[in-house]
């Protein structure tokens, strides 16, 4: 019992760390310490070392012996290998799931491209990246091959991290195009073109990004 505690402990100190640091609440090159991080979570400090080492092996952080954790900073030739690595499983992908993808799942889609399209209006960085995830994500798990998802989800952290960095109302309107192409080559039945839209999405999604990042 005390056993299953600790693990729940565990995992909710990963949880909300995690999310702090996709949302940029914990920023990119920010040193903070574990009695610090543990007393604004009000958690013990042994879940909260657990859950580090958890983010750490993710790549989001890294743990410093006494002196607490570093955000990790997503150069930009990172940043280029995590986008061209998720096009190149993304779009391979594609072509393996096309035939999968039923009029339900469509729907499913469908539906997120509308959340979309509200978050965009309402210019909520957050909660489009969460959406643009999902969509990704959902098309993703329909090949079922879990090693492949392992890979993939790491990538989708950082490139939310990404995300929200480039989160300028411009690129978000943009991806909503960009999705709707998307779709629309799943209702044709075109696999090819299906492939060339996740792709071109994810490379406009890194080109936009590194325009942000040059010109800071």
């Amino acid at each position: 019992m005390k056993q299953d505690k600790h693990d729940s402990l565990t995992q909710r100190a990963y949880d909300k760390i995690k999310r702090m640091i996709l949302s940029g609440e914990l920023k990119q090159g920010q040193v903070i310490s574990t009695n610090a991080m543990a007393e604004t979570l009000n958690i013990s400090r042994t879940p909260v070392n657990n859950a580090c080492q958890r983010l750490e092996f993710e790549k989001l952080l890294t743990i410093l012996p006494k002196q607490g954790v570093l955000i990790n900073t997503i150069s930009l030739e990172i940043a280029c290998g995590i986008y061209e690595l998720r096009a190149a499983i993304e779009a391979y992908n594609a072509k393996r799931v096309l035939d999968k993808l039923t009029e339900k799942d469509i729907k499913i889609l469908e539906e997120s491209l509308e959340k979309q399209k509200k978050y965009c209006k309402e210019a909520n960085s957050l909660m489009f990246m969460d959406e643009d995830i999902f969509f990704h994500r959902y098309i993703l798990e329909k090949s079922v091959n879990y090693e492949l998802l392992s890979v993939i989800n790491q990538l989708y952290d950082r490139a939310y991290i990404l995300g929200t960095k480039n989160s300028s109302l411009a690129r978000m309107e943009q991806s909503v195009i960009e999705h709707e192409k998307i779709l629309s080559s799943i209702e044709q039945k075109d696999k090819q073109a299906f492939a060339n839209a996740i792709e071109e999405n994810i490379l406009n999604g890194f080109r936009s990004l590194a325009g942000r990042y040059l010109g800071e």
